[in-house]
């Protein structure tokens, strides 16, 4: 499974990126800011999202883990695949599809290809308690690192909990940092997911 990759851009497409490392080009479906922001000779470093069905692999990239989890938020609605998150991800800033989500206006979403009405109404009413447990939080705030001792404890519990990744991350991201004692970052993140 390929986690993140960093390389030359040899090719610009325009859903896509080639990204040279170790002599390998690898094909990686980027969002429009990737796309915006890639220069060809230059290198790029990205996380990737590695999409595995039983007749193709596809790599999706992503320069912040907040729009990779965003982008895997997506995916857990049912209907959604890659190709359709990623034009989410396209149709507005990540603040603003958040903020739409919240507000409870699927209009944000209806102008994507292979999104009606009724598909936006059920992507924001899916995401809406997903969202609310805090993911949206003030721009520049940094995305939680789970790779702490005390965070990863929290972490795994909220997993073994029932919670899927995006759900415990989220919930780390809201419990307040000067917290060191893995019994009371539990507590906290538990109480900004409602329990």
């Amino acid at each position: 499974m390929i986690a993140s990759i960093r390389g030359q851009v040899t090719l610009i497409k325009e859903t896509y990126i080639v990204v040279e490392t170790g002599g390998i080009g690898y094909k990686v479906f980027v969002a429009g800011s990737v796309l915006t922001a890639s220069r060809l000779g230059e290198e790029v470093s990205l996380n990737i999202y590695h999409n595995i069905t039983e007749s193709s692999q596809a790599l999706y990239g992503f320069h912040t883990t907040d729009e990779q989890e965003f982008f895997e938020m997506l995916l857990t609605i049912n209907g959604i695949g890659p190709k359709v998150a990623i034009s989410v991800l396209n149709a507005a800033s990540l603040n603003d599809i958040r903020e739409a989500v919240i507000s409870n206006n699927p209009e944000i979403l209806t102008n994507i290809s292979g999104i009606g009405k009724k598909t936006a109404e059920r992507i924001v009413l899916e995401l809406k308690n997903k969202i609310t447990i805090g993911d949206v939080r003030p721009i520049g705030t940094k995305s939680i690192d789970v790779g702490s001792h005390a965070n990863m404890d929290v972490y795994e519990a909220l997993i073994k909990l029932g919670y899927n990744a995006v759900e415990a991350r989220t919930a780390l991201k809201m419990v307040d940092q000067s917290i060191k004692e893995p019994e009371k970052k539990l507590k906290a993140a538990l109480k900004s997911l409602g329990r």
